[in-house]
């Protein structure tokens, strides 16, 4: 067996680049539809209700705006595997196509917080204290090595979710210390981004107390909330192409 071609990065990022700068206009649209809004919906809703935020609901609405980035996810996934330039049949495409990928999707994000759970329950007992937070992002960078291509795999091969898994193990096998350094290169390269609209929106609190009271502030009419949920949309919308462009790279030498 023929040892695999070492994956060139540049490459990859170039590619997922065009392939954003090619599909802008279907791709922030489904976020629009599927981020901005709801999002945005949420907070509206929150401002409405004059009774302490319930616990309950946030944790339904967090997870809510999770299920919502993994339906944005396969979208955009299967629209680029459309390979139309058309942006409604790029929509079509990706939204007719959800499955299986979106089940792999809930598969990894449901995988994920049962280890963030276990880790959190360790370090309480062994008191560990932020080392849980340390092993948890490890373990982020270990999936993404191994199970990236999972979900284009399976929208575009139409695999069973483990079948999916196997797909991506395979496809990832030889260029799993390159996937992980790109996984830390892209949060590297995310973190002065993300500083940097910290800084716009919370520049004048000085305490996490203060930073709430802000957030508690925004209206839809804030130029604050549509900073950062506009951001949140382009930083998306790029992170969303970064799989599949990794995918066509990789299984298109095998």
């Amino acid at each position: 067996m023929k040892p695999p071609v070492p994956l060139d990065l540049v490459t990859v990022l170039r590619l997922a680049l065009t392939i954003f700068w090619r599909q802008f206009a279907p791709i922030i649209l489904l976020g629009l539809v599927f981020l901005t809004l709801p999002a945005v919906a949420l907070r509206t809703l929150s401002i409405a209700t004059t009774a302490a935020p319930d616990p309950a609901l946030g944790t339904i609405a967090e997870t809510l705006r999770w299920l919502l980035v993994m339906i944005f996810l396969c979208a955009v996934t299967g629209g680029v595997l459309a390979r139309t330039s058309d942006p409604r049949a790029f929509m079509r495409a990706g939204l007719s196509r959800l499955q299986p990928g979106l089940v792999v999707a809930l598969i990894i994000g449901i995988g994920l917080m049962t280890l963030r759970i276990i880790l959190l329950l360790v370090s309480r007992l062994l008191q560990l204290g932020q080392i849980s937070s340390l092993f948890f992002v490890v373990g982020c960078i270990a999936v993404f090595a191994v199970w990236v291509l999972a979900i284009p795999a399976a929208l575009h091969e139409r695999q069973w979710p483990m079948v999916a898994f196997q797909r991506s193990a395979e496809l990832t096998r030889g260029n799993r210390w390159s996937l992980s350094a790109l996984c830390i290169l892209i949060a590297l390269a995310l973190t002065p981004v993300i500083m940097a609209i910290r800084f716009v929106v919370f520049h004048a609190a000085q305490t996490p107390h203060q930073v709430a009271a802000i957030v508690q502030s925004m209206t839809i009419t804030s130029p604050a909330l549509w900073i950062v949920q506009l951001s949140t949309l382009l930083i998306y919308g790029l992170l969303s192409v970064v799989p599949v462009a990794l995918y066509l790279t990789l299984a298109g030498r095998r």
